[in-house]
């Protein structure tokens, strides 16, 4: 499914960019075509052909043309002109949105694959954190600058909502399953290790809240009414083969239980981006 999901995000941009374009050449047409006449032939002087009023629309939104048809008169001078203005304003527009919306595709895939980088599952990432004794500085100092990431990919989405149609065939660089299994890592981390060996709640809180705050602005999670399935709660055996202090069985479950709602609406999210919570 996400290998076939994988055009959508590209197919769906270049169609919007190529609908921008088509309606203000056809706006700037059919506002020639009202003309009596609006163009005619620089030489001769006879007024322009419909077809022809559409290149010469055509032209006064990319160029100023090749002189072959005028406008015919200083009214249509002038609206040509300013069409020309608009033409290179749109154009300029567009290819500064080509730009934001492919930067904000990178990102995504970078945040990934630094979650990536962290471990390959919720217990893997809480396991390599931990350096026998306590949570390593360098391990606090990536959830920390994840936390800066997260937040930029949030609002990303609310300023490129196209973005959601960008999918990999590559679960790897998949952001959608990389924020789901960075937050159960910081469910593990806030939940199920004992307080005294927990990481400073400074860098790790304000990452949930960044977490969070995608879980409003991403597709597929803004169901508040109904939780929905839940994922399976990441499972302790690897923390505690690790020697990680733990709290009581019942008190993670607890936990759990209070976190269902926002585990539900990471598993929407994951589905949403073409993947199984358990793809592997």
């Amino acid at each position: 499914m996400p290998s076939l999901l994988a055009p959508a995000g590209v197919l769906l941009l270049a169609a919007t960019v190529l609908m921008w374009v088509t309606l203000l050449w056809a706006g700037v047409a059919l506002v020639l075509l009202s003309g009596d006449p609006a163009v005619v032939h620089s030489q001769t002087q006879v007024a322009a052909s419909p077809a022809q009023v559409v290149y010469v629309a055509g032209f006064s939104v990319f160029t100023l043309g090749v002189g072959d048809f005028v406008a015919a008169s200083d009214t249509w001078r002038l609206f040509t002109a300013a069409m020309s203005c608009a033409g290179l304003a749109l154009i300029t527009l567009a290819i500064t949105y080509l730009i934001s919306v492919v930067s904000a595709v990178v990102d995504r895939r970078a945040l990934a694959v630094h979650v990536q980088g962290l471990g390959r599952s919720p217990s893997d990432i809480v396991v390599r954190g931990w350096d026998g004794s306590a949570f390593s500085p360098p391990f606090q100092q990536h959830l920390v600058s994840l936390t800066g990431r997260v937040s930029t990919l949030a609002e990303q989405h609310l300023a490129y909502p196209v973005l959601q149609y960008f999918h990999t065939g590559q679960r790897a660089v998949a952001a959608p399953v990389a924020l789901a299994r960075l937050d159960d890592a910081l469910l593990l981390l806030s939940s199920a290790v004992s307080p005294p060996a927990r990481p400073a709640a400074s860098a790790t809180e304000p990452l949930r809240y960044a977490v969070e705050r995608h879980l409003v602005t991403g597709p597929g999670t803004a169901r508040a009414d109904d939780a929905g399935p839940t994922p399976g709660a990441p499972g302790l055996e690897p923390l505690a083969d690790a020697g990680i202090p733990l709290v009581p069985a019942a008190h993670y479950a607890d936990a759990v239980a209070r976190a269902r709602p926002r585990r539900a609406a990471l598993l929407r999210f994951v589905i949403a981006s073409g993947w199984s919570w358990d793809d592997g």
